[in-house]
């Protein structure tokens, strides 16, 4: 296994392991599930079919899957919990803070990957650019 597919696979295994507890908790509680769990459970498994697939998809889509965690557009966790940031006057739309650490920790290991995907979009759109 690649280093760049270890940085991919550890926030990948810890969304795994929060839906895991999430859907753990739905069937054995009185917790019932929103549309936004099972927005997160289908994504999840689509990212996980392009893991075996395309890598460069997986990563792209990993960092799509936690921003839409984070504008609380999909869940993670068993129970809805929002929270807004604010800085001086300016207040922020609802977002779910551990979705947000995971984004951070996400874009942190994969920067390089990221960089690199970027890179040879931009080159290929100048070779096209060319012909």
């Amino acid at each position: 296994m690649t280093r760049q597919k270890v940085f991919l696979s550890l926030p990948l295994a810890i969304a795994a392991g929060l839906l895991i507890y999430c859907w753990t908790i739905i069937f054995s509680t009185d917790t019932l599930a929103t549309w936004r769990h099972y927005v997160g459970l289908g994504l999840f498994l689509i990212l996980i079919f392009f893991y075996f697939k395309s890598f460069k998809l997986t990563v792209i889509g990993t960092g799509i899957y936690f921003l839409l965690a984070t504008i609380n557009a999909l869940s993670m966790t068993a129970e809805i919990s929002v929270s807004w940031l604010r800085i001086g006057p300016i207040e922020t739309p609802p977002v779910q803070l551990l979705s947000l650490g995971l984004f951070i920790l996400f874009a942190i290991l994969n920067f390089g990957t990221l960089t690199e995907i970027y890179l040879d979009y931009k080159e290929s759109k100048q070779a096209k650019a060319k012909l």
